[in-house]
């Protein structure tokens, strides 16, 4: 037994090329292993956290939902108590008030405000004068004619008989002072109309939004139409369960199309249910795939490292291909030289081309003939003021730098192009050459520049939007405090402009509000700022020193160039405005004081007649 390590020792030694490929093997096993080991357990990490985030997004948008709906309840809540008191008031203020809803609500959405006497009957409707109709055989009518308290009854959905519509009934009990049962007040409620304005709660295309009664009756469903009116959810969830809990999860298919969701529901004060479901499926898709393609790369990886094995193992007892094996290598990393995205230049110690590769020669279209030995500021226009390559390069003699230049292609046409500089050093330290990348960004720049443009300019008319204002004015006030000189914000509100929209249509107005910016162009210098703050309200910085005799002239010619006719179409449109105005450092050293100011001015102006100005 003693001898057993000698052998082996022997053995090794007689052969060594054959131990170190068990070993080398036994190593290779053992890495590929714990590769898998750790790349399975990251996947489900992954996909684990994925599902939590899941699951918080839907009662996040759950959440948000609940809100939304509880508000618009509240706002039902305060109609159907003011429609009450109207009731005992008297006709004439419940008419008044239906009219008054039927004009501020959502008409999409409230379908009618009625109101049901105690002996049954329909006894009004926003919808106007109907005959006769019956309603004391409704649920809601019945529960509040026999309650002794003060509360406000959902219904489920129910078919109208004046109106023909599917809706839901909001209602509460009218009682006189005595405590006599007057009737019920309620309001109709379109659940389809509805839940079209909640689809923003939706995240993808299988994502199902619900709202149910206390008892699981399906009130509004974003899929499948008006089919769920008069169904109930199974009685297993765990809201139905669980009548004490105010919130919750819970993961199942559903019954109509099988699709498996992350569910979070949230109870609302009135009792209704909101439910909020994300497709699994498609959510955890990308997820899924990226998982894919990472057991494809370990696989593909696997391989690799198994034939990596293999070829060192075979080049241990075949030494005599090491130069063949060195080829191959090179003709490889020329391979990826020569087939790289990017354009790769090489330029020696002398600022001189010396190779370029496929990439290269698809950006610029010059060959490698027509370029080795020569400058790279062949590859930038000759202008004055461009970004030349050439010159950039010969700025940066040594280390690591990157930037965008002035491209020019070999057929004239130019472009717009990124360089990443890095030097190559010798086995001295000393530069041997250096390696330049280059890529044609011309259309991502253009994107950035389309992007910027976005969220600094109003997309309508094109003037700077609030937030550029903002910068300029402060920007204005910070060159005003260096150089003392004034600063002047004028505020410009458009009078009767509410009237265009509502009489000829938004596309009116919006063709109207452009008007109005190319004449407040048309009144200042470049160095002024036009800008729109949103809906009908302009404001205009000059840094400038001028008396207020000359501000308020320049006030006075906004308010001439706005009040004179707009020709729009085949409609001549008449409009005014209301300018206020505030001026750095007299009334306000801040960019938001200045525009409160202004702010506060303008509608000084408009309490004095509109079509004027004010300080």
């Amino acid at each position: 037994m003693a001898r057993f390590p000698l052998s082996v020792l022997a053995a090794c030694t007689r052969r060594p090329l054959r131990s170190i490929r068990i070993v080398f093997g036994l190593a290779c096993v053992v890495v590929l292993a714990l590769l898998w080991r750790d790349l399975i357990a990251t996947q489900a990490s992954t996909e684990a956290a994925e599902r939590e985030r899941i699951r918080v997004e839907a009662m996040v948008h759950a959440r948000a939902a609940a809100g939304s709906i509880q508000a618009t309840i509240d706002s039902f809540n305060f109609v159907l108590r003011s429609a009450r008191e109207a009731i005992l008031t008297g006709p004439k203020s419940l008419d008044v008030l239906g009219r008054i809803v039927t004009a501020s609500m959502t008409q999409d959405i409230v379908i009618q405000l009625f109101h049901v006497s105690e002996d049954g009957f329909l006894s009004y409707s926003s919808l106007g004068r109907a005959p006769m109709t019956f309603l004391g055989d409704r649920a809601y009518f019945r529960l509040l004619a026999g309650a002794t308290e003060d509360k406000l009854v959902i219904s489920d959905v129910v078919l109208g008989r004046l109106s023909n519509k599917w809706s839901i009934q909001f209602a509460r009990g009218v009682r006189s002072a005595d405590g006599a049962f007057k009737g019920v007040v309620a309001l109709a409620v379109s659940p389809d109309a509805w839940v079209a304005k909640l689809k923003s709660f939706e995240v993808g295309s299988s994502d199902l939004f619900a709202v149910l009664g206390a008892d699981g009756a399906y009130l509004m469903r974003t899929l499948y139409g008006g089919g769920h009116y008069g169904k109930y959810v199974p009685p297993d969830r765990p809201f139905l369960q669980h009548p004490e809990q105010r919130e919750g999860d819970y993961v199942t298919s559903g019954a109509l199309d099988g699709v498996n969701r992350q569910f979070s529901w949230v109870r609302l004060p009135s009792g209704l249910i909101v439910v909020m479901g994300i497709g699994l499926e498609e959510a955890l898709a990308p997820v899924k795939a990226l998982n894919q393609r990472s057991l494809l790369r370990a696989l593909l990886l696997s391989s690799l490292l198994v034939l990596a094995s293999a070829a060192l193992v075979i080049a241990l007892g075949r030494y005599e291909k090491v130069v063949e094996a060195s080829q191959e290598r090179e003709a490889h990393y020329r391979s990826v030289f020569d087939n790289m995205a990017e354009g790769i230049m090489i330029v020696d110690d002398h600022e001189k081309i010396s190779g370029i590769n496929r990439a290269f020669t698809a950006i610029t279209g010059y060959g490698l003939d027509e370029v080795v030995g020569r400058s790279p500021a062949l590859l930038s226009p000759s202008v004055p003021g461009a970004r030349n390559l050439g010159a950039i390069i010969g700025r940066h003699p040594a280390g690591s730098w990157e930037d965008d230049f002035d491209g020019l292609r070999w057929n004239g046409e130019t472009y717009t192009g990124h360089a990443t500089l890095s030097v190559v050093r010798g086995t001295d330290g000393r530069m041997a050459n250096r390696i330049v990348l280059l890529a044609d960004v011309t259309e991502r720049r253009r994107k950035d520049e389309e992007i910027w443009r976005q969220a600094n300019f109003d997309i309508l008319t094109g003037l700077p939007n609030r937030a550029l204002m903002m910068d300029r004015l402060e920007r204005m006030i910070s060159h005003a405090r260096r150089h003392p000189s004034m600063v002047v914000v004028l505020f410009v509100d458009l009078d009767r402009f509410k009237p265009v929209n509502d009489n000829f249509g938004h596309d009116t107005g919006d063709l109207l509000l452009c008007e109005v910016a190319r004449r407040l162009e048309a009144l200042f210098r470049d160095e002024d700022t036009v800008a729109r703050m949103g809906g009908d309200e302009f404001v205009v910085l000059m840094p400038r020193n001028a008396d207020k005799a000359a501000v308020e002239a320049t006030a006075v010619k906004i308010v001439e160039s706005l009040s004179r006719p707009f020709q729009i179409g085949d409609q001549a449109l008449e409009i005014s405005c209301s300018v206020g105005i505030a001026r750095f450092p007299d009334d306000g050293d801040t960019a938001a004081v200045l525009l409160h100011k202004a702010d506060v001015a303008m509608y000084r102006a408009k309490e004095m007649g509109r079509a004027t100005w004010s300080t």
